[in-house]
């Protein structure tokens, strides 16, 4: 017989919709000590079309075994209308996984950054490690330059026999940027999202409240979340941006486009597009491969595929926009999956003048 106990569950209208916009990407993960009765907190979060965090469903249970979690994911799709996220990210905590597994069969599993460096630095205490880790987990490298690197490490501290690192490198799938590309992650690759959410639930919620000073407190948290996203909305209407770079007709059509974060985001991106010359281009019957390289730097190529059927003129309403395909489904103007490659696609024209016959930038903000 299965028991679960769960003391607190939380989604209202506005998460479950925020899920239903933005709810390709989910993080879930305990966190402890956040009331007297010493029962984990679990959140369910995501990013919204500022790069905010926002929280889809939190819950506070009484043990953390795999019957838990699956009964926990279980409420969160009844709860969410059956959506099913596409990638989940976790602190790695095995029951969790098995619980992954079976209720989101469909989901790419990943590790959250910021507890795979604290573990490494509780685990092992070495400073070389944990920034040579950060490199080998960051850095957008080939496979095989990635176990290249992985193996110089580890025989240069002597670690081979070390049972937790030859853990972390079998379960290498689940964080390694060369083993996950092609994933899109919204935004939860770099750890200061995790320590951002610590510290905003670090304010409200704390080890000396019962249960109702927890939800009084936790509701406190949410409110200023969602106080924030309004006052970010405001501010990313007002004013216009100073052009930087020379497309400024592509920059001023982004910057219209999407929310101001997000566009802060692209901007440096377009600025490097401007640096790239076409040096070749193969036409396919289902797409069209460029090679590129940089003015001045041609001895590293890079192949950006266009697919021809993926590109209309319905430019500012379909896939073949920035990183804001979030941004723009919350203006209920995009449809389709949400993609890890940004494309960047300028007007035939523009391009031509430009001697940059479409340059699609491939470029991860997770």
């Amino acid at each position: 017989m299965r028991v679960v106990w769960c003391v607190f569950f939380w989604s209202d209208k506005c998460s479950q919709l925020d899920y239903h916009i933005f709810g390709d990407v989910l993080e879930f993960y305990a966190t402890y000590r956040k009331n007297k009765y010493m029962c984990p907190l679990v959140v369910f979060s995501g990013v919204n079309h500022h790069n905010q965090t926002i929280v889809f469903v939190a819950a506070l249970i009484s043990n953390e075994n795999e019957d838990t979690y699956t009964w926990l994911l279980q409420q969160f799709l009844e709860c969410m209308n059956g959506k099913a996220p596409q990638c989940v990210i976790t602190d790695g905590h095995g029951a969790m996984k098995k619980a992954i597994e079976s209720v989101f069969p469909g989901a790419y599993h990943r590790l959250c950054a910021w507890h795979l460096i604290r573990n490494a630095t509780a685990n092992l205490g070495n400073p070389t490690f944990t920034s040579e880790f950060k490199r080998c987990m960051f850095f957008d490298y080939e496979i095989s330059e990635f176990q290249n690197r992985w193996e110089m490490m580890v025989s240069k501290l002597g670690l081979e026999d070390n049972q937790w690192v030859c853990d972390l490198y079998a379960r290498r799938k689940m964080w390694a940027t060369a083993h996950i590309r092609g994933h899109f992650f919204g935004g939860f690759r770099t750890t200061s999202r995790c320590e951002g959410l610590h510290s905003i639930l670090g304010k409200f919620v704390h080890s000396r409240h019962n249960l109702r000073d927890f939800v009084e407190q936790f509701f406190r948290c949410i409110s200023q979340m969602r106080s924030r996203e309004c006052q970010t909305d405001l501010e990313s209407m007002v004013g216009d941006l100073v052009l930087q770079s020379p497309l400024h007709a592509l920059e001023r059509s982004t910057a219209n486009i999407l929310t101001r974060e997000i566009f802060f985001l692209f901007r440096p991106m377009l600025t490097k597009a401007c640096s790239l010359k076409v040096r070749s281009c193969t036409l396919t019957p289902t797409c069209e491969i460029y090679t590129l390289s940089r003015w001045g730097n041609s001895w590293k190529e890079w192949q950006a595929y266009w697919r021809m059927a993926k590109v209309s003129s319905t430019f500012r309403q379909r896939q073949a926009s920035i990183v804001a395909i979030q941004c723009l489904r919350q203006r209920k103007q995009a449809k389709g999956e949400l993609q890890r490659r940004i494309q960047v696609i300028s007007f035939i024209s523009a391009v031509k003048k430009a001697d940059i016959f479409g340059f699609w930038g491939f470029y991860d903000f997770t």
